[in-house]
């Protein structure tokens, strides 16, 4: 089961950018004689430092240490919390403090130029202050060994577990280093003194090894990791359900509003086709000529217009107008086909009008005069065409863009 809980471990938490969380999860386990050395970058340390880890120490030789810097015990920090070192000059602590072998416990050590003291805590617990000289800074450059003694023999290597150990450019102070024991080593939230590690637990990891050091996952941070991870997943997957929610409801609404809008578009398509329809025929009417002096003639003077009227107007013309064209309007003309076509009882007269009389007969007259009363000659059913009402009509449209047209004073 704990294989399980490392492999599904090393899968999601890189899956969801939480590397950092995982190395939360992983213990280095150092044999005798088994370090990690290099030379990281100390400008940011020398002023001020602060070293802590969680150390699980199960070496039998004496002054085992886990963290040294520079050969001349420039900082040397001992496993069991026994003894520790800061330029050059060493503290035992054993007195104050006594840690059972194979069980883990939390070691911090802090120092800064300003306040000269070089404090040395176990579990959180202050186990004495040391004193160091006025002006004095750490060195820069040279290496860091993790796990033994630089320049020492084996007889005082490190050998046991070691986790999140981490380097700070800051003196911690004494709550601060409560807190993150209360925190505990399984913790996995972000260090609240991220801006400030310099040397990270996840980067000593990656770095090459001397000897043997294995990698060891404890089972109880891998829980805390898998259930951080886990809480990740639910939240991004109800994250995901609320942005696809979102998202069926804006385009719900784009639906509706662009369904919205083609209506919109198509009903004020419909408002502009009529508008432009009404135009037309306005436009239409206006650009049309109506003859009325021919109402004057016998056929309607002095008589109630009827719907037979309306139809003698433009319907009658139908089947004749066409053959017309071509025949010059003469008044010869006119007065022959009355005669011939009296049975039609057809106004003749309207070709008296000046847009015909004396003019060859086009297809546009032709056009003209099938569909000149069109719209109108309706209208005037039920009107008696007296000449007072025949001078009104003739008067209005000519006020507009109407001509008149006559009828010879010797025709009846």
């Amino acid at each position: 089961m704990f294989q399980l809980f490392s492999i599904v471990a090393l899968f999601i938490a890189p899956s969801l950018g939480d590397t950092a969380s995982l190395s939360r999860a992983k213990a280095l386990k150092f044999a005798l004689n088994s370090f990690i050395q290099y030379s990281p970058d100390w400008s940011r340390l020398t002023s001020a430092i602060s070293v802590c880890a969680w150390i699980k120490d199960i070496g039998s030789s004496p002054h085992r240490a886990f963290f040294s810097h520079y050969s001349n015990r420039e900082l040397l920090i001992l496993a069991d919390g026994s003894y520790s070192c800061i330029f050059g000059s060493c503290q035992h602590w054993q007195s104050k403090h006594s840690v059972p072998k194979g069980t883990w416990h939390f070691v911090c050590v802090t120092w800064s130029l300003e306040s000269r003291d070089y404090k040395y805590y176990v579990n959180g617990v202050l186990l004495g202050t040391q004193r160091t000289a006025e002006g004095r800074s750490l060195r820069t450059g040279g290496e860091l060994s993790i796990g033994k003694w630089i320049r020492t023999s084996s007889s005082h290597d490190f050998a046991g577990e070691m986790a999140y150990l981490n380097v700070y450019a800051k003196e911690l102070s004494s709550s601060e280093i409560s807190s993150m024991m209360e925190l505990g080593m399984c913790n996995i939230e972000v260090d609240v003194h991220e801006s400030s590690r310099v040397i990270r637990w996840e980067d000593l990891l990656n770095q090459s090894r001397s000897g043997t050091i294995t990698d060891v996952y404890l089972k109880n941070c891998l829980d805390s990791v898998l259930a951080s991870a886990e809480k990740k997943l639910n939240e991004t997957a109800r994250e995901l359900t609320e942005t696809r929610a979102e998202k069926e409801r804006i385009e719900e609404k784009l639906s509706t509003d662009l369904n919205s809008t083609l209506a919109e578009l198509e009903e004020t398509q419909r408002r502009l086709n009529s508008t432009l329809t009404e135009l037309e025929e306005e436009t239409a009417l206006k650009n049309r000529t109506w003859d009325w002096q021919i109402f004057l003639s016998d056929q309607f003077l002095n008589q109630t217009f009827a719907a037979e009227h309306s139809q003698l107007l433009h319907s009658t013309w139908d089947d004749i107008a066409e053959r017309l064209v071509g025949i010059r309007i003469t008044d010869e003309f006119i007065k022959l086909s009355a005669h011939i076509d009296r049975d039609e009882d057809r106004p003749w007269s309207i070709l008296y009008s000046e847009n015909y009389f004396n003019e060859t007969f086009t297809r546009d007259m032709a056009d003209r005069l099938t569909s000149i009363w069109e719209g109108i000659s309706e209208k005037l059913v039920g009107v008696t065409m007296t000449k007072e009402v025949i001078e009104l009509l003739d008067y209005v449209t000519d006020k507009t863009n109407c001509g008149s047209g006559g009828i010879p004073d010797d025709y009846s």
